[in-house]
């Protein structure tokens, strides 16, 4: 379980310093930048089984509620179990504040949440494995290397890259952060 913990508190950093970096980085990483309206996302699943590649220089607008929906479920997963215990020995580091009703409410729903998370994380590797055999569009390339082959004719905006020094400031504080929150609660 000590694994299990440590897992939770990595995980609790990387998603605040995805949040963060999520508002004030790079222009490609913004929020604003991916996630389009629930209209356009469904006009796009509307069209899905066309063949035709419509390239987009991030997500697609499906792609960008998939994105909400896995750092929505990951933060849930990582606040109830916070706030979870097991009645017997081990308790997240945020049980005890929470009262023993709420904590255990919160044991419940980390389980089922996590459930939920695998469902996503499923779904968004079955989604690239269609792109991949069905539109002939590798989208792990990109999510591993962060570069993206686009035809020419597509019209790329300019992207304002922000610097690699403030993303280390960014994790390092959320880090820090997650050690406080571990450590003096």
């Amino acid at each position: 379980m000590e694994l299990h913990f440590l897992c939770g508190y990595a995980v609790l950093a990387l998603l605040l310093f995805r949040l963060i970096w999520g508002v004030i980085g790079s222009s490609s990483a913004r929020f604003t930048s991916f996630i389009a309206s629930p209209r356009a996302a469904l006009n796009y699943l509307r069209h899905i089984n066309n063949k035709e590649v419509i390239h987009s220089i991030g997500h697609n607008p499906a792609g960008g509620w998939m994105v909400l929906a896995l750092i929505g479920t990951v933060f849930f997963v990582v606040l109830t179990g916070l706030l979870a215990n097991d009645d017997m020995m081990l308790e997240g580091p945020l049980a005890g504040c929470a009262g023993k009703h709420l904590s255990d409410l919160s044991t419940a729903l980390h389980e089922q949440s996590f459930d939920v998370l695998l469902g996503l994380v499923a779904l968004h590797v079955a989604a690239i494995l269609l792109y991949l055999i069905f539109k002939k569009e590798n989208l792990l390339r990109p999510m591993l290397t962060g570069t993206k082959q686009l035809p020419q004719d597509v019209i790329v905006p300019s992207i304002r890259l922000r610097s690699s020094w403030l993303a280390l400031l960014v994790f390092c504080l959320t880090t820090g952060a997650v050690w406080l929150l571990v450590k003096f609660v």
